[in-house]
């Protein structure tokens, strides 16, 4: 049952809907709003605030766990493994963050909460980037 669209966190519209059954029996692709991902994220930093041990990553038992606790806040069936995903695109969003933080001449903005480079670091950081992209679309 589609809802209608909903703007996600990063500004994109989205279409909420039921986790429809697709031909092979598998689960649709789930769509993830920012309320969802905020609630998620919630919930595995309380764990870790109750003494989970993370050095491994997370246990199934408690991917299962904050699975069920959002399937409970949104009304739809959320496995494991979907959280376990949309997790990994945290982890990887995180990863880009901490790498132009420690950029050489990269600076934190309080105010703005956001990460600044002066013109030429980023001009700079974009050339070698296009660059490595180019080379790569052409191989």
């Amino acid at each position: 049952m589609d809802a209608g669209p909903v703007v996600g966190g990063d500004g994109v519209q989205e279409a909420t809907q039921g986790n429809p059954v697709q031909g092979n029996g598998a689960a649709g692709r789930l769509n993830w709003t920012a309320a969802m991902s905020g609630f998620i994220l919630r919930r595995f930093t309380e764990l870790v605030g109750e003494g989970v041990k993370t050095d491994k990553g997370f246990k199934d038992v408690h991917l299962n766990k904050v699975a069920r606790d959002l399937s409970e806040f949104i009304t739809q069936e959320i496995t494991g493994s979907q959280v376990y995903n949309h997790l990994r695109k945290w982890r990887a969003r995180w990863v880009k963050i901490c790498r132009l933080k420690e950029l050489s001449g990269a600076l934190w903005v309080e105010d703005l909460c956001m990460i600044s480079l002066s013109a030429e670091h980023y001009a700079g950081h974009v050339k070698v980037h296009i660059c490595l992209f180019s080379q790569k679309a052409s191989l």
